[in-house]
């Protein structure tokens, strides 16, 4: 799969970050086609969420954005698979055992 057709990329980097209203933040990991059953865009979803997760425990994240609530919100308007909706699963009980919050979202306004 050529990078122009991973439906995950940029792996070292947020896609979005907003601090809302409240005080908490949003860090949105943006997918630009189907997450499906395929071993490497299942790597791809696990290494961003575990990269976000590393990031958002750091200095610098809490320096930039303050302490807040965080929450990852995967942003994915293409077909999930169920895979894919089982390794989210996953990935969202190893985010709150750090205290962030991570869903899937159909549209992020």
């Amino acid at each position: 799969m050529s990078d122009s057709n991973r439906p995950i990329e940029n792996l070292d980097r947020f896609d979005v970050v907003g601090v809302r209203k409240d005080g908490g933040i949003d860090v949105v990991l943006s997918c630009s086609g189907p997450l499906d059953d395929s071993a490497e865009t299942l790597w791809l979803l696990w290494q961003k969420v575990r990269n976000y997760l590393g990031e958002i425990s750091s200095e610098t994240f809490r320096t930039t954005y303050g302490a807040g609530l965080v929450r990852i919100l995967i942003s994915c308007e293409h077909d999930v698979s169920s895979p894919a909706q089982a390794l989210i699963a996953s990935l969202k009980d190893e985010a709150a055992s750090q205290g962030v919050g991570l869903q899937l979202s159909r549209q992020v306004a």
